[in-house]
C-alpha cells in the first residue's frame, strides 16, 4: 500500500481516464480499469483539521511582535512563539518542557512564578516588568499574564528596552532642564529681586528722613519684594537641589522640607535614618524627585496641612514614604493619570 501525503502525488498515480476521481477510493469498472490495473492502491493520509478557533489563534501568534508563552501552574513552559525578527536566538526546543527556574535567574524566576500563580488564583490579567541580561545587552521586558485554561497561563513578553532607554533619556533631559531653570531663577530673577530690595530700602530711608507718609508704603513694597525673593530662592533650590550633590540625600530632604514650609505654608517634618548614605548619584536623584513629587501632590491635590517625609532602613532595603493628612489623590479623572504620577512610576523602576 502506498501512502501519499500530497494531492499532487495522488494525481500523478492516477490511471488514464481517471480524471476527477476521488483519491483513496477504488476506480469503478469502465473508467480506466480496476485497482489491479493500477498496480497499487492509492490512498491519501488526511492532514490534521484545524478548527476556526485554532486558525484564529495561529493568525494572532503570527502577527504579534511579542514573544508568547503558555506556562503551566508549576512553571513548566508548554509552548512558545517568537516573532521572526527576534534579535536573540530562542526556540521551542530550548524552552518547551523546561521550568522557569531553569530558564531564568532565581530572583526573576520566583517573581515570574508568583505572578503565574496570582493570575490563576485571581482569574485576572497580571502585569510585571523586569530586566534580563542577554548576549550583548541588558534588556527590559514587560510581561502580561492571562489565565487561558485549566491551570495554564498565556504570557506575552514585550521587549521594552528601546522604550526604556528613551524614557531614561527624557528623564535626563527633564532633569537638566530643571537644573537650568533653577539656576536661571537663582542667578537671574533672584538677582533682580535682590537689586529691587536694596533700591526700595534706600528709597524708604530717604522718604522717612523727609518725614513723608509714603515711606510706609515703600516699606510694604520692600517687604513684598523680600517675600518674592525668598519664594524664588526656595523654588530654585527645589529645581536645583545643590545640597543633593554637595551634602547628600538626607541634607537634600531637609532642605526640601524647609522649602515646602516656606512656599506652601504647611508643616513638613523629616523622619530619616541619618546613617543612611546613597553613593549612587542617579539613585539619590530619583529618590529625591520621588519625595518632591509626592509632597507636591499631597499639598496641591490632597490639600494636606501636615506632611512627613520618612526614609529609613527596612531589613535589607531602604524605604521611602511620604505621609500626609490630606484627602488623597482622585482614583479617576485627569489628575489620576497625570504626567507626574507616570514619571514617579518610572522612577520607582
Amino acid at each position: 500500500m502506498t501512502k501519499i501525503g500530497d494531492a499532487s502525488e495522488v494525481a500523478r498515480n492516477r490511471a488514464p481516464g481517471a480524471a476527477g476521481h476521488r483519491p483513496g477510493l477504488p476506480l469503478p469498472a469502465g473508467q480506466g480499469g480496476s485497482p489491479a490495473a493500477l498496480g497499487t492502491e492509492t490512498r491519501i493520509m488526511p492532514r490534521p483539521t484545524l478548527s476556526p478557533d485554532d486558525l484564529k489563534n495561529r493568525a494572532l501568534w503570527q502577527t504579534t511582535s511579542d514573544m508568547v508563552f503558555i506556562v503551566r501552574r508549576d512553571g513548566v513552559v508548554l509552548s512558545f512563539h517568537a516573532p521572526p525578527e527576534l534579535e536573540y536566538p530562542l526556540s521551542v526546543e530550548k524552552l518547551a518542557g523546561r521550568r522557569l527556574m531553569e530558564l531564568l535567574p532565581t530572583a526573576l524566576a520566583q517573581q515570574a512564578q508568583y505572578y503565574v500563580e496570582k493570575a490563576l488564583r485571581t482569574g485576572s490579567m497580571q502585569s510585571v516588568s523586569g530586566q534580563l541580561q542577554l548576549p550583548g545587552k541588558l534588556r527590559t521586558f514587560q510581561v502580561r499574564l492571562t489565565p487561558c485554561g485549566e491551570g495554564e497561563v498565556l504570557a506575552t513578553v514585550h521587549d521594552a528596552t528601546d522604550r526604556a532607554q528613551m524614557e531614561k533619556e527624557l528623564l535626563e533631559i527633564s532633569h537638566r532642564e530643571q537644573m537650568r531653570i533653577g539656576q536661571d531663577l537663582h542667578d537671574g530673577l533672584g538677582q533682580h529681586l535682590t537689586g529691587i530690595t536694596f533700591l526700595t530700602r534706600a528709597l524708604e530711608k530717604k522718604l522717612a528722613a523727609q518725614g513723608l507718609p509714603e515711606a510706609a508704603e515703600v516699606a510694604e513694597v520692600s517687604r513684598l519684594v523680600m517675600q518674592a525673593l525668598s519664594q524664588t530662592r526656595s523654588l530654585a533650590r527645589g529645581l536645583f537641589p545643590v545640597a543633593l550633590e554637595s551634602k547628600g540625600l538626607i541634607a537634600a530632604f531637609r532642605e526640601l522640607a524647609t522649602t515646602v514650609e516656606e512656599v506652601f505654608g504647611v508643616a513638613c517634618m523629616l523622619d530619616c535614618d541619618e546613617s543612611v548614605s546613597i553613593r549612587d548619584q542617579i539613585v539619590a536623584t530619583h529618590l529625591f524627585r520621588l519625595a518632591q513629587e509626592a509632597v507636591s501632590n499631597a499639598v496641591r491635590h490632597g490639600k494636606a496641612k501636615n506632611v512627613v517625609i520618612e526614609f529609613k532602613r527596612a531589613g535589607d532595603y531602604l524605604a521611602l514614604a511620604v505621609h500626609d493628612d490630606g484627602v488623597g489623590l482622585p482614583k479617576e479623572g485627569p489628575k489620576a493619570q497625570g504626567l507626574g504620577l507616570k514619571i514617579m512610576q518610572y522612577r520607582e523602576q
